[in-house]
């Protein structure tokens, strides 16, 4: 019997928590087995907040909201769903745009599951663009419906219902609603209100994220950073110190936490070969004690030992951000670093450190785990979570990158003639 997902009315944060979990297992270098990804979703978050490994490109944020508010002038009384037969036409429209890269719905068309609204719902929600931030998408369709049933006919248009949406969003293009060609550049009008809407994001009571501090660099006409990971290049000029600090705990993080990676496959590697299936080069025993090998090299060069020996650091760095980790993610990464500490260079061969890999794996994932259920070891394919945690910097890097783009078009007419 194969498997579904239905939603109930939970909030769109639990939502969009869910659909990211699904969009990481779709990843196998990105799937969560040793259960440290409270700590890898804080970091980014305090980095990067209202995105998500599931947003693409920048210009949604203005395509949702154009939509829903053509919904609430045209049929206010079926909101979500003529924002849904919208946003399944707006999947059309990019498509003859020819920038299909970003494109939700590239693959399925008119027929995916899950439409930019619901992605995107957090992120406007945090840039206050959605101005009622308790509302799920169903509840706001049901509170414009509900604000139609007591009105006069009379009365104006404009004061049916409260506004939802900020006011000042630039007009979308004349033509988007004919839903025959669309693409993801933003204006030079549109890119300028979407960084006044980020940087009014941040908290009063915290530092300017570091998303601010690259939207700020590019406000001024500094180019983008190209770097696969963000640590690989300066951060940009205006980044607070807490911030920075945060940046170089994360890369120690991310190296550290992809040694008990390798080590976890390394294992699952030499238990499958007690197994009747055939080896692969992604299940080599090999392949694995060589990327250790090649971790253990890069892990020396930036000195993770030291950064392990002073833990409480990180933690201290994390924790400012007012985030809840479990206890025992904590206990796991405090016992790896101790391990790394102790000999960096033998932990591929260490009974202490294969026994907290083992016990973390089942305590995290009970029946299902791999070191404990022979038909799910037998379901490893390889490669399971071996890939550097980079805390949703590709994502961020592209929309940047459409902002950028739209900071460097010219002005309007009207802009041009107010100036």
């Amino acid at each position: 019997m194969a498997s579904t997902i239905s939603w109930l009315d939970h909030s769109e944060e639990d939502q969009r928590r869910v659909r990211e979990m699904l969009r990481l297992f779709e990843d196998t270098d990105t799937v969560d087995d040793l259960g440290i990804g409270t700590v890898r979703d804080a970091i980014s978050n305090s980095l990067f907040p209202g995105t998500s490994v599931v947003q693409t490109r920048a210009r949604y944020f203005l395509f949702v909201p154009w939509l829903f508010r053509r919904a609430e002038q045209r049929h206010p009384q079926q909101l979500v769903a003529k924002t849904t037969d919208m946003e399944r036409n707006l999947i059309e429209a990019l498509s003859a745009g020819g920038d299909t890269d970003g494109l939700i719905g590239v693959q399925r068309g008119k027929d995916v599951r899950t439409l930019p609204s619901a992605i995107f719902w957090g992120g406007l929600i945090r840039y206050g663009i959605f101005l009622s931030p308790s509302l799920t998408i169903r509840q706001y369709g049901r509170h414009v419906a509900r604000g139609l049933a007591g009105l006069d006919s009379e009365d104006e248009i404009g004061d049916r219902i409260p506004s939802f949406w900020q006011r000042d969003i630039p007009d979308p293009p004349p033509d988007l609603f004919r839903f025959k060609f669309a693409t993801f550049e933003l204006t030079r009008d549109e890119a300028e209100w979407l960084c006044e809407r980020i940087i009014s994001s941040d908290r009063p009571d915290q530092p300017a994220s570091l998303l601010t501090a690259y939207i700020r660099d590019l406000r001024r006409g500094e180019p983008l950073v190209v770097a696969d990971a963000m640590w690989d290049a300066a951060l940009p000029s205006g980044t607070p110190q807490s911030i920075a600090e945060l940046v170089r705990h994360a890369q120690q993080f991310s190296c550290a936490t992809q040694g008990a990676a390798l080590l976890y496959n390394l294992m699952l590697a030499e238990e499958r070969l007690d197994t009747d299936l055939e080896p692969t080069d992604a299940t080599s025993v090999e392949n694995y004690r060589r990327r250790l090998d090649e971790w253990i090299a890069t892990a020396t060069r930036i000195r993770l030992a030291d950064w392990a020996a002073r833990l409480n650091d990180f933690w201290d760095c994390v924790l400012d951000n007012r985030v809840h980790i479990p206890c025992e993610t904590r206990v796991f990464l405090d016992g790896w670093a101790n391990l790394i500490v102790e000999d960096l260079h033998h932990l591929a061969t260490s009974p202490d450190a294969r026994d907290l890999i083992r016990s973390r794996e089942i305590e995290h994932k009970r029946g299902q785990a791999r070191l404990a259920n022979k038909k799910r070891l037998r379901e490893w394919r390889g490669d399971a979570g071996t890939r550097p945690l980079v805390f949703r910097w590709p994502q961020v890097r592209r929309m940047l990158t459409d902002i950028a783009d739209g900071l460097n078009e010219p002005q309007s007419e009207i802009e041009h003639a107010v100036t």
